[in-house]
Order: C-alpha cells, then sequence, then structure tokens
C-alpha cells in the first residue's frame, strides 16, 4: 500500500509539471514538449538502400551493375574482371608437355626406385617419339639399381626396355642375371613372358632359357588343365608367335598329358591354336577325331564349332578323319548357321555346293535386314562356294541371289568403308567365276576398285 501511494504522488507530479509546461506559449510549449518527445525517443535506423530504391520506383528485378569507377581499388577491380580460359594448341603435347616431362625425368632420374622406374619405361614405351638420351639414361639407372628389382620389376620393365632399346646388349644381361637370382619368385606366367621377350632377341640366351624351360614345365604341373589351354589360345593371338616354340614344347605335351580334364570344346580350341600357328599335332587331331565320332560328345556341338572344326581338318589334310560325323551334323544344322559360320564353311568345303546353297538360302531372307559386317561375310561365302550365278542377265535380275546382293551394295553403298570396297574387289579380282561382277559395282566406287585393281596388277 504504501508504494502504490508513492507511485500515485510521482505521478501527480509529473502531471503537474507537464500542466505548468502546457500553460507556457503554445508554439514554445508544443516545440519544447516535441523537443523533449524527441529526445526520450531512440535515434531512427537509416533507411535500407532497397527500400529507398523500391520508394523511388528504381528497384528492377535483375540487379544492375554499378557504373565503372576510377576511384574503385584494384582488389575490387579483380574481382569483377572476367578471366578467359585460352585453348591448347593442337601440339601442346608434342613440343611444351613431353619436352618438359623428358627434362624433368633426366634431371631427376636418380631419385627414382625401382618400382618408379619400372612404371617411368612402362609410359615412355607408349610414347612417339622419344628421346634416345633419356632412354639411355633410363638404362643406365636401371642397371644401377638392378640389386633393388623384384621379380614383378623385371617383368613390367623387361618389355618397355627391349621395346626401347633393343640392341642393348649390356642392360638384358645385367637383366638375365637377376633373373636367375630371382628365379623362385617367378610364377609360370611370368616366365612366358621373360622367354617371350628373350626369343625377340638376334642373340639367344641359352643360359638362361636352360634354366627357365625346365622351371616353367615344372610350374606348369600346378595350373588347371583349362588355364592350359588359355594359355596356348593367348600365344596362338600374338602375331610373333612363330618365335616362341620354346614355349609350346613345354605347354603343348602338358596338354597332351592332361587331355581327359577338358571338355571336347576346349580340345577343338587347342588343335585350332595348334593350326593357326602352323603346328600340325597329330596326337592331339586323333584325340579329337575319336571324341567326334561318338555321338554322345559330338552332338550338341554348336554350327560356330562345326565350322571351326571343317577349318581345321581341311587345313591339316585330314578332312577324311571326321567328314563321317560332321556331315550329318552340319546338314541337320543347316538353319542354324549365321554369316561368320557359313563364310568359314564355305572356305573349308567349297565343293559342298548344294550343301552352301542350302545354308545361303536360309541367310537370303533376311539379306535386306543385314549390316555391312554380316554381308561381307555372307557375299564372302557367296563367293567361295561358288554360288552367284554367272549369266550376265542374271546380275539385273532383282530375284536372282547375285541381282539382290548387287542392290544392297547401291542401297547401302555409302556406308561402306573404303577398307571393305577393297575387299570386294580383291574377292571378285581373284574369282575367276565371278570376275565379271566387278564391272556391276556401283560407280561411287570406281576409283577404290581402279586403284585396287592397278595395284594387284602391279603386285603380278
Amino acid at each position: 500500500m504504501r508504494h502504490l501511494a508513492q507511485n500515485r504522488r510521482l505521478a501527480i507530479r509529473c502531471a503537474s509539471a507537464a500542466a505548468r509546461w502546457a500553460g507556457c506559449d503554445g508554439g514554445l510549449a508544443s516545440s519544447t514538449g516535441a523537443t523533449l518527445t524527441r529526445s526520450l525517443r531512440p535515434p531512427p535506423l537509416p533507411t535500407p538502400t532497397w527500400l529507398s530504391a523500391r520508394s523511388s520506383g528504381a528497384l528492377t528485378t535483375q540487379q544492375e551493375e554499378p557504373p565503372a569507377s576510377s576511384s574503385g581499388s584494384p582488389a575490387d577491380q579483380n574481382q569483377k574482371a572476367v578471366v578467359l580460359s585460352k585453348r591448347l594448341p593442337q601440339d601442346f603435347v608434342e613440343n611444351t608437355l613431353m619436352p618438359h616431362l623428358e627434362s624433368q625425368l633426366l634431371e631427376n632420374i636418380k631419385a627414382y626406385t625401382p618400382a618408379e622406374l619400372a612404371q617411368i619405361a612402362r609410359a615412355y614405351s607408349k610414347m612417339e617419339p622419344r628421346q634416345y638420351a633419356l632412354c639411355k639414361q633410363l638404362s643406365a639407372q636401371i642397371m644401377d639399381r638392378m640389386v633393388g628389382f623384384e621379380a614383378v620389376d623385371i617383368v613390367d620393365v623387361l618389355g618397355p626396355m627391349w621395346i626401347m632399346l633393343p640392341g642393348d646388349d649390356v642392360l638384358f644381361e645385367a637383366f638375365e642375371e637377376r633373373i636367375l637370382k630371382k628365379l623362385d619368385d617367378f610364377t609360370a606366367l611370368n616366365l612366358i613372358g621373360l622367354i617371350r621377350v628373350y626369343n625377340k632377341r638376334a642373340s639367344k640366351h641359352h643360359k638362361l632359357l636352360a634354366v627357365l624351360l625346365p622351371r616353367l614345365r615344372e610350374l606348369l604341373k600346378d595350373y588347371e588343365a583349362i588355364e592350359l589351354s588359355e594359355m596356348l589360345m593367348s600365344v596362338a593371338q600374338s602375331p610373333e608367335a612363330a618365335q616362341d616354340m620354346d614355349v609350346l614344347m613345354v605347354i603343348v605335351p602338358e596338354i597332351e598329358r592332361r587331355y581327359s580334364e577338358v571338355s571336347l570344346v576346349h580340345a577343338i580350341n587347342n588343335v585350332w591354336a595348334l593350326v593357326r600357328l602352323g603346328v600340325f599335332h597329330e596326337g592331339l587331331m586323333g584325340l579329337v577325331a575319336n571324341d567326334l565320332r561318338n555321338s554322345r560328345q559330338s552332338k550338341d556341338i554348336t554350327p560356330a564349332y562345326m565350322s571351326r572344326i571343317a577349318w581345321i581338318y581341311r587345313r591339316c589334310d585330314s578332312w577324311d578323319m571326321v567328314s563321317e560325323a560332321m556331315m550329318p551334323l552340319i546338314r541337320s544344322s543347316a538353319a542354324e548357321f549365321r554369316c561368320g559360320e557359313f563364310a568359314r564353311l564355305a572356305q573349308a568345303l567349297p565343293d559342298e555346293e548344294a550343301l552352301l546353297r542350302r545354308i545361303a538360302d536360309f541367310l537370303r531372307a533376311g539379306l535386306q535386314e543385314m549390316g555391312r559386317k554380316d554381308f561381307l561375310l555372307f557375299f564372302l561365302g557367296c563367293v567361295h562356294g561358288g554360288l552367284l550365278e554367272v549369266e550376265l542377265e542374271a546380275v539385273e535380275d532383282p530375284l536372282s541371289l547375285v541381282g539382290q546382293c548387287l542392290r544392297y551394295a547401291r542401297e547401302e553403298q555409302d556406308n561402306f568403308k573404303r577398307d571393305d570396297v577393297q575387299k570386294i574387289v580383291y574377292l571378285l579380282q581373284f574369282s575367276e567365276k565371278h570376275r565379271h561382277v566387278l564391272a556391276s559395282l556401283p560407280q561411287s566406287w570406281n576409283a577404290t576398285k581402279d586403284e585396287t585393281l592397278d595395284y594387284i596388277r602391279a603386285r603380278a
């Protein structure tokens, strides 16, 4: 109660004071009161620029760039500057990047470990052109660090160094000594790779091979028979396989010894790989022929392997070994042959015209829907099998086989590459029966045709 009374008295005093102020001159009272009121209020906040812009009608939906002013600081001007990236020149790698990398490698070559030297050699062997000085410096550094090279490093670096310095006898003799010291650390695949590299050299390293080949024969005993087949297939794919007879002399006896551990398909692939290498292995071919004569094993052979078997045994003049077992299978599967299988069969059995014509009739139904590659294979099979009509009027007959092939060629002439046209010209030029078809090829091929024919005549 006491506090309420005090508050009341304070309020009355304030009110009487206000009244005395109001009783003075009106202008003075109003101005003084306004001044007192303003002094009691907090100072007003500055108006935001966007609000003042809106009130003045200057606000737009897009942010406007302030006019450039010379009074702005250099830092602000750099932030607002637009940086355009310059396109690299076409010769940047050849004339700028590679010389810089080569100079850096030459300067820091002694700082690399054996594993890093192997990586550098692998990468640099793929570049053209190469600096001979860098190759020699890389060879010298490898010989200095040879004691630090492990088996995996030797496998990585040996092939690239042969590409870059095939005549560096000192380097390869140093590798030979290191290989003999690390012999137990190499796998069978590693040894095959090492042997294949040393077989490419002009001078045979008989001492090294005399150690590596027995070791390889010992290691192959731990591999599955299917893995041995894959090794043989890999060797057969190489264009330099003729130099790998040392490897074949180790792999093939092991494959023959474990023949019963693989399927008939793998056995056919083994014989096919050997024939591609120019090797006629009578033992393996006899084993495969025996399995083919067994109807239980040969009944599920696909057309792809039928054509491969025909090619293998005709190439080796041994078709009589399997003809009785294979011909019924091929005839019963005529409708299942594709263009590639038909072409291979026509090359292997060109004298079986009735069989080839039957297969061609099945494929002929989808001639207009064939791709360019399928058409080339189909045309190859027709020419090798002598299936195209020889009458001159058949060329313009839309129902004849040769007429339909020429129609396809004219409709798709713009989609054939130069190599494709050359293959067709070669094929027809060396076929006396179908050479007349050359005159009916699309006119847009005339330049390539004439050039190819001139080349054939010059070579003859």
